[in-house]
């Protein structure tokens, strides 16, 4: 059993806009996801058992003057497969709104995977309370914008009150029965975690367009997910904001159209809490009220001759005694669960710092890398200009940098001669849903340049391994850092899962069409996706080439 797994699994947070306090709409909408899970939706302060393994807690917190601050209400079902916990929190911050978050948090009991869910009653609340995110409003459904709201739609993407991400999409040319079903699936999903927009035909489209510029646009058919700090005016910001195209978004075999929710719900899980719920506490007023019923029980037993009265008193104080056991029981799951959720804690700051070191450390050799390539191609320039060949000093096209995202570098694949790639697309683009997705294109699109440059060593006679070759300080190759790169899988893990190993070759390289490939660059060393470039290395083969199987996500391992 993982004890340091993050167990928020889902967390949405709404800004309520209001005149009164919304405690009783949320009461409601709670009360009526209940009852349709249990049947029973009990609202007192206290603990309430609703059946075998769940068990609510009702808490509610008072200003001086007695007017309510904040409501809680927590559910947790000990499930044989994990432990359940579902939080609904709301607070007044000031006359004018307050603030609320649905939490679900998944404590495991062993090692099955789980599948939590975003609970239900999310799409409730965004219904009945109006949420807003700054100047945008949030809705179960996109918001029609017509050629008139373009500019009021330009100014929520860019306005710096906006926390959570925008998702534009323009209606496709020609009536798309499947691109509109997806819509429909999917903006419900999105509703309390985006903003949600659609641009109602082309005049909204060309306006869109040419307001924001060509880089940030929204094609017919595509869905954009703006981030927040939107910059128009740089053309590099665009890359940040993730699209679909209506090729994709029409695809029946394509999936990625379920990364739209995901996407959301996983920047809004993430999302620091605001000030006002991070600093909320809940005086223990039940624990308060069972403590004064026992002594003041403790304080009126009385001496009695009459067998009733004091066999009624030891009653009393059995109950009493029960109670007090029921609070002992939940507090130290309170603490249990507590404890597990701070130990998650630690791990991540453990492995944020880590990555950040790394991150550092790339990033500073990228730079020396770029510096020894600017002063390389000056004395290269120099050279040209002593021999007079001034012309040839200017370059006139500017050469591509590197992919943004794996879409792209999937669409450059042809500037690659010396490598083969076979691996499966659909597996790289779901990379492109991470918020991490620039960095990890960009590092698998420097690793198939290390195997080109390694290719191009082999066929102008280099005799040595890709190791070799990343190792050496020949002139003009591309090399890899050798830390970040593995020849052979451990043998406990290709005895248990080899099989996810073997990927598409060429029938020259196997008549079968399939090999087994153990080397492999590692894109990036923390988190579960990981992801991994698998190569196998036919330079003396029949194709002189190197062949690459696979580019997603962490395979199987003794770690995973």
């Amino acid at each position: 059993m993982n004890l340091t797994s993050n167990p928020l699994a889902h967390r949405t947070v709404l800004t309520v806009p209001h005149a009164e306090s919304p405690f009783q709409t949320v009461r409601r909408i709670s009360a009526r996801w209940l009852t349709g899970k249990f049947g029973t939706a009990p609202l007192a302060s206290g603990h309430h058992h609703l059946d075998d393994v769940s068990v609510l807690t009702n808490q509610a917190a008072y200003l001086a003057d007695g007017a309510e601050h904040a409501i809680r209400l927590q559910l947790r079902e000990d499930k044989p497969e994990a432990t359940w916990r579902t939080t609904i929190t709301a607070v007044a911050v000031d006359s004018s709104s307050s603030v609320l978050s649905v939490s679900l948090e998944a404590f495991p009991s062993g090692e099955a995977p789980l599948s939590p869910g975003r609970p239900g009653l999310v799409r409730d609340l965004v219904r009945e309370l109006k949420p807003a995110d700054g100047p945008a409003a949030l809705t179960l459904g996109a918001q029609v914008v017509g050629v008139g709201g373009v500019d009021r739609l330009i100014d929520v993407l860019c306005d710096p009150a906006r926390c959570l991400p925008a998702i534009v999409a323009a209606r496709p040319l020609r009536s798309d029965p499947l691109w509109s079903q997806r819509m429909s699936q999917a903006m419900p999903q999105c509703a309390g975690a985006a903003s949600l927009y659609l641009l109602e035909d082309t005049n909204a489209v060309d306006a869109f367009r040419a307001a924001i510029g060509e880089h940030h646009r929204v094609a017919p058919g595509s869905i954009r997910t703006f981030l927040t700090e939107v910059d128009p005016a740089w053309p590099k910001d665009a890359s940040r904001h993730r699209f679909l195209t209506i090729a994709r978004m029409s695809d029946p075999q394509d999936r990625a159209w379920f990364g739209l929710a995901r996407s959301v719900q996983r920047l809004s899980t993430e999302a620091p809490l605001p000030d006002a719920l991070r600093s909320l506490s809940f005086m223990d007023g039940v624990g308060q009220r069972h403590r004064e019923e026992r002594q003041a029980a403790l304080t009126t037993v009385r001496r009695s001759d009459e067998l009733t009265g004091i066999r009624k008193d030891v009653e009393d104080l059995k109950a009493l005694l029960a109670q007090a056991d029921e609070e002992l029981k939940e507090a130290e799951r309170t603490a249990e669960l507590s404890a597990r959720t701070a130990a998650s804690l630690e791990q991540q700051l453990h492995e944020a710092t880590t990555r950040a070191d790394g991150d550092m450390e790339e990033a500073l050799r990228a730079l020396d890398d770029v510096e020894r390539a600017r002063a390389e191609a000056d004395v290269l320039r120099r050279r040209l200009r002593d021999a007079g060949r001034y012309e040839d000093t200017v370059v006139v096209e500017q050469p591509l940098g590197v992919p943004d995202s794996f879409e792209e570098l999937w669409e450059r694949l042809s500037a690659f001669e010396g490598i083969r790639v076979t691996a499966d697309k659909s597996r790289a683009l779901e990379l492109d849903e991470s918020d991490r997705a620039r960095v990890w294109a960009a590092k698998a699109w420097n690793a198939l340049r290390a195997l080109e440059s390694y290719v191009q060593a082999a066929q102008e006679g280099f005799n040595g391994s890709f190791y070799q070759h990343c190792t050496s300080d020949r002139p003009g190759t591309v090399n890899w850092p050798h830390k970040q790169y593995a020849p052979a899988e451990s043998e406990t893990t290709m005895n248990k899962w080899g099989a996810e190993r073997v990927f598409a070759v060429p029938k020259e390289v196997d008549p079968s069409g399939r090999k087994e490939m153990q080397a492999h660059l590692k894109i990036d060393s923390k988190g579960s996706t990981s992801p991994r470039v698998y190569f196998l290395d036919d330079t003396k083969g029949a194709t002189g080439q190197v062949i690459v199987g696979y580019i997603g996500s962490h395979l199987t391992n003794t770690k995973t």
